[in-house]
């Protein structure tokens, strides 16, 4: 039988890295915004039954108007506003999914390059590791640096890039984010929060071009892989 798998599409962000008027994830990628490209890589799956876009208050509009209802994605796509973090722009999604969603997955708006194949992969690996992190392999030497000074260099050998989307059993992201809300803590992803909890993350390992579009050199990148690489 099919499992009731929904994703949320973290897109609330200010975007002010970019240093431009418009936020990162209303940003034209050739002929589309970029948060666009992103909805469509979970629209055409067919284990995915519904999507729950979290977005700025002010983008309610162009995000009906010129994402949605233009392209016709109103019989799987909705949006909620998000909140002053991460993490209860991530809540407020979870409240608002049906409530007998078995696996939630979760993928960052700017994050447009995420191949089908990692998508289903990760999808496949939660249905029995119950949360799953989509990762690639740290490639740089990574050093803590204290006052402008390094401190220790890590072992590269154990370390990985956290990306998105992360795949989780949907009771036990709710519990385990109710738990996180009622600390001081401020968790950058949701893996954290169970790691946090004593629950075992597992790693889905990606080797495809997953960037997150942050910044006017991302966007060039992102560009230059359209036209030269023929991606999306």
């Amino acid at each position: 039988m099919d499992r009731n798998i929904s994703v949320l599409i973290a897109a609330a962000g200010s975007g002010n890295r970019m240093g431009l008027n418009t936020k990162k994830q209303y940003l034209m990628l050739m002929d589309k915004p970029i948060l666009q490209h992103t909805i469509e890589k979970f629209y055409s799956l067919d284990v995915v039954k519904k999507i729950i876009v979290i977005i700025d208050y002010d983008g309610t509009d162009y995000v009906n108007k010129e994402i949605i209802d233009k392209n016709n994605f109103n019989s799987k796509v909705s949006i909620v506003t998000g909140g002053a973090t991460r993490m209860l722009s991530v809540y407020n999604g979870l409240l608002n999914l049906d409530l007998d969603t078995q696996q939630v997955v979760i993928h960052d708006g700017v994050r447009p390059f995420i191949a089908e194949s990692v998508i289903l992969n990760a999808i496949s690996m939660c249905n029995e590791k119950k949360a799953v992190v989509v990762c690639s392999k740290t490639v740089d030497t990574i050093k803590i640096v204290r006052n402008n000074t390094v401190v220790e260099t890590l072992d590269r050998k154990v370390l990985w890039n956290a990306e998105t989307p992360q795949c989780f059993e949907y009771n036990l992201l709710m519990s385990c984010m109710e738990r996180a809300l009622k600390t001081d803590i401020s968790f950058t992803d949701e893996s954290s929060i169970l790691e946090y909890f004593g629950y075992k993350v597992h790693i889905c390992d990606n080797k495809d071009i997953n960037i997150k579009i942050t910044s006017r050199k991302d966007l060039e990148y992102a560009e230059y892989l359209i036209r030269k690489r023929g991606l999306i």
